[in-house]
C-alpha cells in the first residue's frame, strides 16, 4: 500500500476526542494510506518518560481507550494487542495506561519500516521501545501463529474512512469483522480479556449494530450462555466503541465504564441492565437513537426473533461471516425511498459506494457489446446466412460465465488467506492462467468422442468444486498461521486441478464445432460470445457475493458449466 507523511499544522488526529478534554494535542504528521484513511505520527522526540506521558494524555481521551480502564485491576502484567496499529495511537494509550507488554500487528509494513527508521526519533523510538514488539502481517493469520493470551485485543477504525469515499469499501471484503473472526481473537483472551472495537459513529446507526450482531453470533456459536451480558457499548461525538468480555461484564465494570463516560462527556449505549434514561445524557440526540436499536436487537436475540429484526430493519445489520465478509454493505435497496426520506439527502446512498459496482456491470454490457459484437455485425461474418447452432453459443457462454464466475470469487475468498488483495489477485490469476495453459495443452491428445471426454471433465470440475466447499474453511483455518510462502504453495496447489480442468473445455469445443457441418463458420461468434460473457461474469460474481457470499458463486459456476455441457450435448440432436 501506499504510503505519505503529510506535515501541516492542520493535522491533529484524535478521533472522537472528548469536549472535556483542556489539554494539547502535540505536534503530529499525518500518514495517509493509499490516499485515505488518515492516521498520525505523535511527536515525542527527546522527551523524557514524565514529558511524554503528559503530551499522550490525550490519547486516553478517547472511546477507544475503554478498554484499558476495564483491565487496570488485572493482578498480572497487563498484555495488550493492537491490530491494525499503524500511526501508534491505541500504543500511545497502552503506554499512557501503563502496560507492561504491549504486541501490535502492523498490516502495512511500510509503517513499521518508517517508524523504526527515517522517523523513530521523531516518534520517541515508539515502535523499539522496551516491552513492545511489533509484527507485521495480516491480523487473523498472525495472531493464529501466536501461541500467546491477551488481556486486551484492540482494533480501532480499521477499513473505511469517515468519509464519502469511505463508500468505496462497502463492496470490499473486510475479514476482521466476521463471526469467525470475533471467534479467533475471543480464544486469544486470557481469563478477564476483552475485545474492544472502534468504529466511526454513523446515522442513522448500521455499524455499531452490525458489531453486536456479530458479537452475539459469534458468542452463540462459542456456546456462551447469555452473549448479551458480555457486551459494553459507549458513543462520543465521532466514535463509537464495543466491548466484548471473556467474563460476564459485572457492578465494578458497569461503574468503571459509567465513570470513564462521565469523565469524558461521553454516551452510555448499552451495558448489562441498562435503563434508557442512563444514555443519550451528553451528545444528546433527539431520541436515543443507539441505545433504541441496540436494546431491540439484544430483546430480538433473547426472544429468539432476530430473523423479524434483521427483515424490519432500515439497514442489513446482519452478522457477517468469512463466506460473505462485506462488513460495510449495509444498504437495503428496498428501503432507499425510506432512508431518503428519513436523512433528507442521498448522502447516505453516494457514501456507500454501492451505485458504482452495479454502473460498471451496466458499462461492461454496453462496452462489450460495441467493441466485441459491433465489429462481427460490420464486418458480416457468414453465420447470418446458416442455422445458427444455439447450443453451441451456449455452451461457450457457459465457458465464459463459470471461468470468471470463479476466478473473481477464487480471489475475494484467498484475501484472508494470501494476507491482502494484491497477493491474492496476482497468486489467483497467475494460478488459473497457467495451469489453464496446461489443460488446454494437454487437450490435443483428445483425438476423438469430444462429448465424452467433456462429460469427464466438466463432471470432475463440478465434484472438485462442491467439495471445496468443505474442504477451503478446514485448509485455511489449519494452516492460516503459517508462512506466507507456504501459504502460497497451499494456495497454488488448491488451485491446479480447477485450472487443469478449466483450460480444456474451451479448445475441445472449438474443435467439436469445427467438425460439424453447421458449426463452421460459427467461430469468431463464439469467441465472441465467451468475451462478452467473461467480461459480465467478471462484475456478477461480486454483485452474487455481496448478496449471496462466495459458496453461491462456487455452485453457480458449477451449474453454469453443466448447463455448458447439456447444450453442447444437445447440439448432436
Amino acid at each position: 500500500a501506499r504510503l505519505e507523511v503529510v506535515e501541516s499544522e492542520g493535522v491533529k488526529y484524535a478521533p472522537g476526542l472528548s469536549l472535556n478534554y483542556s489539554g494539547e494535542i502535540p505536534e503530529q504528521l499525518g500518514l495517509v494510506t493509499d490516499g485515505d484513511g488518515l492516521s498520525a505520527i505523535t511527536r515525542l522526540e527527546g522527551e523524557d518518560d514524565l514529558e511524554a506521558l503528559r503530551k499522550i494524555e490525550f490519547s486516553d481521551y478517547i472511546s477507544s481507550a475503554l478498554g484499558f480502564h476495564l483491565i487496570r485491576d488485572i493482578d498480572h502484567q497487563k498484555k495488550i494487542l493492537i491490530i491494525g496499529s499503524g500511526g501508534e495511537l491505541d500504543i500511545l494509550g497502552g503506554i499512557y495506561n501503563e502496560a507492561e507488554e504491549i504486541w501490535g500487528i502492523e498490516m502495512n509494513p511500510n509503517v513499521k519500516i518508517l517508524l523504526q527508521g527515517n522517523y523513530a526519533n521523531y516518534s520517541g523510538n515508539i515502535y523499539i521501545r522496551e516491552g513492545i514488539k511489533i509484527l507485521t502481517g495480516e491480523g487473523r493469520s498472525v495472531l493464529k501463529g501466536l501461541d500467546q493470551k491477551f488481556d486486551l485485543v484492540q482494533i480501532s477504525l480499521i477499513g473505511s474512512s469517515n468519509t464519502a469515499s469511505g463508500g468505496f469499501y462497502s463492496i470490499s471484503e473486510n475479514y476482521l469483522y466476521t463471526v469467525e473472526a470475533f471467534m479467533d481473537f475471543w480464544q486469544h483472551l486470557s481469563d478477564g480479556g476483552k475485545l474492544s472495537i472502534t468504529r466511526w459513529l454513523k446515522f442513522p446507526p448500521r455499524e455499531i449494530v452490525r458489531l453486536c450482531s456479530i458479537s452475539l453470533e459469534a458468542l452463540s456459536r462459542m456456546g456462551i450462555e447469555r452473549p448479551e451480558n458480555h457486551l459494553a457499548i459507549i458513543r462520543s461525538w465521532g466514535t463509537s466503541t464495543l466491548i466484548l468480555s471473556k467474563k460476564e461484564i459485572g457492578e465494578e465494570e458497569i461503574r468503571a465504564i459509567k465513570d470513564f463516560c462521565d469523565k469524558r462527556n461521553f454516551d452510555t449505549v448499552y451495558f448489562p441492565g441498562i435503563k434508557e434514561e442512563e444514555a443519550n445524557t451528553n451528545h444528546v440526540l433527539e431520541q436515543s437513537y443507539y441505545y433504541q436499536e441496540i436494546d431491540q436487537l439484544i430483546n430480538s436475540f433473547e426472544e429468539g426473533e432476530l430473523k423479524d429484526f434483521y427483515d424490519s430493519y432500515f439497514f442489513n445489520v446482519s452478522a457477517v461471516t468469512d463466506n460473505q465478509p462485506y462488513f460495510f454493505y449495509t444498504l437495503k435497496w428496498q428501503n432507499i425511498p425510506k432512508i431518503i426520506k428519513s436523512t433528507g439527502n442521498w448522502q447516505a446512498l453516494i457514501e456507500w459506494g454501492n451505485l458504482i459496482i452495479f454502473a460498471t456491470f451496466l458499462q461492461g454490457i454496453i462496452f462489450s457489446i460495441i467493441f466485441i459484437f459491433l465489429p462481427l455485425i460490420l464486418k458480416r461474418f457468414p453465420v447470418s446466412k446458416r442455422k445458427v447452432k444455439i447450443p453451441f453459443l451456449l455452451y461457450f457462454a457457459s465457458l465464459g460465465l463459470g471461468y470468471m464466475l470463479l476466478e473473481i470469487s477464487f480471489i475475494q475468498k484467498f484475501i484472508l488467506y494470501l494476507t491482502n488483495p494484491s497477493y491474492s489477485t496476482s497468486i489467483i490469476i497467475f494460478s488459473f492462467l497457467f495451469f489453464s495453459g496446461l489443460g488446454s495443452f494437454y487437450s490435443r491428445r483428445i483425438e476423438r468422442n469430444y462429448i465424452g471426454s467433456l462429460k469427464i471433465i466438466i463432471f470432475s470440475l463440478c465434484a472438485i468444486l462442491v467439495s471445496y466447499q468443505i474442504v477451503l474453511p478446514y485448509v485455511f483455518n489449519t494452516t492460516l498461521q503459517y508462512s506466507l510462502l507456504v501459504r502460497i504453495f497451499i494456495a497454488v496447489g488448491l488451485i491446479f486441478p480447477l485450472g487443469f480442468l478449466m483450460g480444456m473445455p474451451f479448445p475441445l469445443g472449438i474443435r467439436l464445432v469445427n467438425s460439424t457441418e453447421q458449426g463452421k463458420g460459427l467461430i469468431p461468434w463464439l469467441w465472441a460470445t465467451n468475451s462478452f460473457c467473461s467480461i459480465i461474469a467478471s462484475v456478477s460474481a461480486v454483485i452474487i457475493a455481496l448478496f449471496f457470499g462466495f459458496k453461491v458463486v462456487a455452485i453457480l459456476a458449477a451449474l453454469v458449466y453443466l448447463f455448458g455441457f447439456l447444450s453442447i450435448n444437445y447440439s448432436r440432436k
